[in-house]
């Protein structure tokens, strides 16, 4: 299972085009005395390396399987087992899903964000309901 942010990616990728576009666009148009080949190289440089930043953006996720949970958020990857994860909220002040963990830390999840409203709430049950069922121990249920 993955979950994801829908809206957000849209507004992103929506912004990551706009970003591009104005990129390439203003290296087209520049004087071409004062901004040569690497000045324009330069804006078209930049204009990636904000489509990439918001690409990050726009995938974070949380991938579940039989074998654990793999948290892909802007800047880290976390692959956890289901024993690390031994609770899930998503409270009217978070911006995303935590997972509490049997460190005693709390991880952020933005794969479900609150700004999805009853859809981010219904990925949060779904997912607690993952957990609990791999973590359920034999017997005692």
């Amino acid at each position: 299972m993955v979950l994801r942010p829908r809206r957000a990616r849209v507004v992103v990728y929506v912004c990551a085009a706009a970003v591009l576009i104005t990129m390439l666009w203003l290296a087209a148009i520049l004087p071409s005395p004062e901004w040569g080949i690497g000045s324009r190289a330069g804006v078209v440089a930049f204009g990636v390396g904000a489509v990439w930043l918001l690409h990050r953006l726009a995938d974070v996720r949380v991938v579940a399987d039989d074998s654990g949970v793999v948290v892909v958020n802007v800047v880290t990857t976390r692959r956890l087992a289901w024993a690390e994860v031994v609770g899930v909220r998503l409270l009217r002040d978070d911006p995303w899903m935590m997972l509490d963990l049997a460190e005693g830390r709390a991880l952020a999840a933005m794969g479900v964000q609150h700004s999805e409203g009853e859809r981010g709430q219904v990925q949060a049950r779904r997912f607690a309901r993952l957990v609990q069922e791999h973590t359920r121990v034999p017997g005692h249920d």
